[in-house]
């Protein structure tokens, strides 16, 4: 046995040869406690192997990865600096079952540090027997490479706050996004009109209007195929719709309305925000004609609508709703 493992095996248990010669023959229950030590050693080198990994990570990325006077990890990525407070990490790995979530992670932005920087909540999925710092060495790399991983489904989180911080106007944020939508849905944005256009579905174009400060949402605009002009859905889509949570954010706005209109066909006022399910209704006689049915059906009422939020629809929503209604309907028996 190497003298690393004589001093692993003393500090864990005070006399490591005891445990180690005694159990490679002998009784049924020394063999099962050799097993059980030999899988707990095992974790203890993993561990070790692991840690070294992390320090190699942050060695070799000096430039971008230091340690503050408070010992947190100051990680300095393509679209944000992150700081890290590693204390509360080693804490969490000494004692695993004290242990809930990742802590947030102070999120910068790349001029530099500010008093009072925005926190995102960043999540690492974990494998099946994998040693805790291998966890926070892809953490910690997942931020390094945040030009990358920022986009992906599982960091949502990380998502939203550097749109906090930099919005849609030319930032850090720009090359990647646009990269992203113009795979995702055919995008393009126009910062000398502070616009992105994108593709939905049944031939229909999209255009969004951002940038626009006396507006809470974005104005939003639908070309149907064969149209040379642009027609308006909202003039302010947080103010002019129920608040759904698919119209909640740019990411949410866009991937609802690439899709759009071919998914309001089936949509109910539970799945889709009412009155965008309606506008468009109103302009687009498949999605009219399917609506039909439930809107003169006798227990039908706006005033029973409610929001995702379980809560009922305001009364100027309803009356919008109805006004819809009325349009719908002679859309559909046209």
């Amino acid at each position: 046995m190497t003298s690393m493992e004589d001093g692993h095996l003393g500090k864990l248990f005070g006399d490591g040869k005891k445990f180690y010669d005694g159990y490679r023959k002998g009784t049924v229950q020394e063999l099962r406690r050799s097993k059980m030590f030999t899988g707990m050693m095992g974790v203890a080198y993993a561990a070790e192997r692991a840690a070294n990994l992390v320090m190699s990570i942050i060695e070799e990325n000096e430039d971008r990865m230091q340690m503050d006077d408070a010992e947190h990890l100051l990680i300095t990525g393509t679209l944000a600096i992150y700081r890290v407070d590693i204390g509360s990490f080693m804490a969490k790995f000494v004692n695993p079952f004290d242990y809930n979530s990742f802590d947030v992670v102070e999120v910068h932005p790349k001029s530099g540090l500010v008093k009072e920087p925005k926190t995102a909540c960043v999540q690492v999925q974990p494998q099946k027997n994998m040693p805790a710092y291998d966890l926070l060495a892809g953490y910690i790399l997942g931020l390094l490479n945040d030009e990358v991983t920022w986009l992906q489904d599982s960091l949502s989180p990380l998502r939203r706050t550097l749109f906090q911080i930099y919005g849609l106007a030319q930032s850090p944020l720009t090359a990647s996004m646009e990269d992203h939508f113009a795979e995702l849905v055919d995008g393009e944005f126009d910062y000398t009109n502070d616009t992105f256009t994108f593709e939905g579905t049944n031939g229909w174009s999209w255009r969004l209007h951002f940038g626009q400060p006396l507006r809470e949402g974005y104005k939003v605009e639908y070309q149907k195929p064969r149209q040379t002009w642009w027609n308006t859905l909202f003039e302010d889509h947080e103010k002019d719709s129920t608040g759904h949570y698919t119209l909640s954010g740019f990411f949410e706005v866009v991937e609802h309305l690439a899709e759009s209109p071919r998914r309001l066909k089936g949509a109910t006022d539970w799945n889709t925000d009412p009155i965008f399910l309606r506008k468009v209704a109103s302009d687009y006689p498949p999605v009219a004609k399917a609506m039909a049915g439930r809107l003169m059906d006798d227990n039908y009422s706006a005033d029973e609508i409610y929001s995702f939020y379980d809560e009922p629809i305001s009364e100027e929503q309803a009356d919008t709703v109805r006004y819809l209604d009325r349009l719908i309907l002679e859309r559909a028996h046209a």
